[in-house]
């Protein structure tokens, strides 16, 4: 719920002064609060009219109420007029704080302005206070500014709540690399209580989705919280969220699975390195190379010291280095909720910073080097709602994007409704957009038997040298999916112990049949055989290797260190 929001369930809890008010009117107010109480609107209406008119001109305190219950109704407007018949009895602070939050719910901002201005000016504050109000201004006209933005561009965003979205709390999606698949954290609500948490997966019908989505297969979900995951690219990793396990370092912790296509997933295992803390880890995005990871560290899920950091997988498979991320990305108050695009450099992710529209919103960065990223931008209406953001993905054409919020279903929300996390998807506006990413699927074979080899180490780089992917097949399936940008040719390497290494170039042409998946056989290192390197390059008439041929030599190098006894001849 947003910081302004606070305010005015502070507001609604002020107690009612009642002396010297007619006791008949007085006997009906606590009769209407008794029956709203009970959840009987139109009982509790029929008293509550009755206190405003024995009241008469001296009893202020029903009209208040009745604003408060046309506000939350949704009625606004009939809201504003109850507000202003108790001003007329009693200039209250607290009645020009709620117009103002009645006014921004309903787009008019500059009256929220207004109104905001006459509380700071009428209302008994302390310091602290004080400056909190300045910044609730300062988020009020940053509002009405992001507000006009999202109006002049003609043709409204559309937000629609995804048809699989259903009773259940629903929230922390994660895409495929071919967009065909949606995992996301769930949990139901038993008897008005959440359950525990676990892991959910939609798959795509034809060009929409199935209408229902059901629990990820394996050995992921327990009776404990699986919470927030990423799926990697080729949908058969999976790095996940999960607390209070008896092997756990902290609180929370990050495991990681791997898919069988029989047994679903895997039994989860903590993820090696220095991840992992006494503190509490959680909300983790898989960067496409295969060795990044970004996810939020903190005292736990409430603290104020909640901020995305990024880890880097060493040659051994551990994730060895951890930092945090510079000031672009982490402020003062909390970042969660980190997405990592597939193009490597856009992160995505939830702030608590000031200004702001609603209590935590989306931004936006762009990395401009290991170190470096660009400002930070709001993501504005109507993805950045009144509500509470949690979190926003996008798929890898930079298309389309799923969020997760209590917003209900509108720009302005019916209070009632903001109660539920639901997914939701929407067409991405050019201003927000990632660099588009096409997908390309190799599998790692054994030569001679033509069976999936996992967990086969392999390096895939553009023309360029931009690196692609840097990781391993996929344990059960041999499958590397490799996110690329369709403009160079790859230069492709692959390696497992026991056989030869194997390298490849593949055109830019053949990269762009989705379709067809590219074969990297491996084949059993045994006495007499032989090998190409086929990208050991040198420039024209020079003896000097250029610097694409690196990943080349490594693979030789570590040919050599598994196989201390093999004689080898260049």
């Amino acid at each position: 719920m947003g910081r302004f929001l606070y305010l005015f369930l502070l507001v609604i809890m002020m107690s009612f002064s009642t002396s010297g008010q007619s006791k008949s009117a007085i006997a009906q107010f606590q009769k209407a609060k008794e029956a709203f109480k009970q959840n009987d609107a139109d009982k509790g209406w029929v008293h509550l009219e009755k206190a405003i008119k024995k009241g008469g001109n001296t009893y202020y305190q029903p009209l208040i109420f009745a604003g408060d219950r046309r506000f939350k109704e949704g009625d606004i407007f009939q809201a504003i007029e109850y507000y202003d018949k108790a001003l007329q009895i009693q200039e209250l602070s607290s009645i020009h704080l709620k117009k103002s939050i009645v006014y921004k719910y309903a787009g008019e901002f500059d009256l929220a302005i207004d109104s905001y201005q006459l509380y700071m000016k009428n209302a008994r504050m302390s310091k602290e206070r004080f400056r909190a109000s300045e910044l609730a201004l300062e988020n009020l006209k940053f509002t009405k500014r992001k507000y006009e933005e999202y109006m002049a561009l003609g043709a409204p965003l559309e937000v629609v709540k995804l048809v699989f979205s259903d009773e259940k709390m629903e929230y922390a999606p994660s895409p495929t690399g071919d967009d065909r698949k949606l995992l996301f954290t769930a949990r139901m609500v038993q008897n008005g209580a959440p359950t525990d948490e676990n892991l959910f997966v939609a798959e795509r019908l034809g060009a929409g989705w199935e209408s229902r989505s059901k629990p990820v297969l394996g050995r992921v979900n327990t009776r404990v919280n699986e919470g927030a995951s990423s799926i990697s690219a080729d949908g058969e990793y999976m790095v996940f969220t999960a607390c209070n396990r008896p092997d756990g370092v902290g609180k929370c912790d990050l495991y990681y699975s791997y898919f069988d296509p029989v047994k679903g997933w895997g039994f989860p295992e903590l993820l090696p390195g220095k991840i992992n803390t006494k503190r509490w880890e959680s909300q983790p995005t898989l960067g496409p190379d295969g060795t990044t990871l970004y996810f939020v560290r903190g005292s736990n899920n409430q603290a104020d010291d909640l901020d995305i950091m990024v880890a880097y997988k060493d040659d051994e498979g551990n994730w060895s280095t951890v930092e945090k991320l510079p000031s672009e990305v982490n402020s003062s108050g909390r970042e969660r909720s980190p997405f990592i695009h597939f193009d490597g450099t856009t992160l995505y992710f939830v702030s608590e910073r000031s200004p702001s529209i609603g209590g935590s919103d989306f931004f936006m960065v762009k990395r401009l080097s290991d170190s470096t990223w660009s400002a930070p931008e709001n993501l504005g209406f109507p993805l950045n709602s009144f509500g509470d953001e949690f979190s926003l993905v996008v798929n890898a054409a930079g298309t389309h994007g799923y969020l997760s919020s209590n917003r209900g279903k509108d720009i302005i929300p019916n209070l009632d409704a903001m109660a539920e996390m639901d997914l939701y998807e929407f067409v991405l506006p050019e201003k927000m957009k990632p660099e588009q990413r096409l997908f390309k699927d190799f599998v790692v074979v054994h030569s001679v038997t033509q069976t999936p080899l996992g967990l086969a180490n392999v390096k895939i780089k553009s023309l360029d040298e931009k690196e692609v992917y840097a990781g391993t097949s996929s344990k059960n399936t041999g499958l590397v999916r490799a996110m690329h940008d369709g403009a160079n040719d790859l230069r492709i390497s692959a390696y497992k112990k026991g056989f030869l290494p194997y390298s490849a170039v593949v055109s830019k042409d053949d990269l762009m049949d989705a379709t067809t998946i590219y074969e990297l056989p491996l084949t059993p290192l045994k006495s007499a055989d032989s090998f190409v390197l086929r990208n050991l390059l040198f420039d024209t008439d020079k003896s000097e290797l250029l610097a694409a041929g690196e990943q080349e030599l490594r693979l030789l190098k570590k040919l050599l260190i598994d196989n201390p006894s093999l004689n080898a001849t260049i």
